[in-house]
């Protein structure tokens, strides 16, 4: 019976192993005429799901051989998307919003997840001095559990010059 096995998105294939139930006279797997192969479809780039576990090619005159197969389940990786801390002045308008990426796997970017971070603050060009949330969400990917970190944009005090007329 292979064993069932799992693994995270973007790694290796663990060692495939097999159990074995009917050995007699003190035999091993090692006594077997010809081992156990065992084999899975599941490559480093296959996607987060259940892949097959095949048992073939064992043989020895004393049994009858009967292969099982069992699963590799390919689970996802974890990735961390942090929206970047941002500054403007007072008045100004909000600066282009932007995340930092944490747990690709495969060489793979934002460019290859399903759904893109959306971005967002509540401040306008209106907020007055003082920070406020940049929020990260809605990222989704098959082969990643995301986390979205939020971010902080810091409205400061705009630059103001009194000067008295002269009389």
């Amino acid at each position: 019976t292979a064993e069932n096995k799992s693994r995270v998105y973007g790694a290796a294939n663990p060692e495939l192993t097999a159990t074995y139930e009917g050995l007699v006279n003190e035999d091993t797997p090692a006594s077997l005429a010809n081992p156990v192969v065992l084999a899975t479809t599941a490559t480093v780039e296959s996607s987060a799901g259940t892949y097959p576990i095949t048992a073939s090619g064992a043989a020895d005159a004393n049994y009858t051989i009967t292969h099982v197969n069992g699963s590799l389940v390919v689970t996802p990786a974890p990735l961390t998307i942090t929206a970047e801390n941002k500054n403007r002045t007072y008045g100004a308008a909000n600066p282009a919003l932007t995340a930092t990426y944490s747990g690709f796997v495969n060489g793979e970017t934002a460019a290859n997840l399903d759904t893109p971070v959306a971005l967002s603050t509540s401040a306008t060009s209106l907020s007055p001095v003082g920070t406020y949330p940049i929020t990260a969400s809605a990222a989704v990917d098959v082969n990643y559990t995301i986390n979205h970190v939020n971010g902080t944009l810091t409205v400061n005090p705009a630059p103001l010059t009194i000067t008295a007329e002269n009389k």
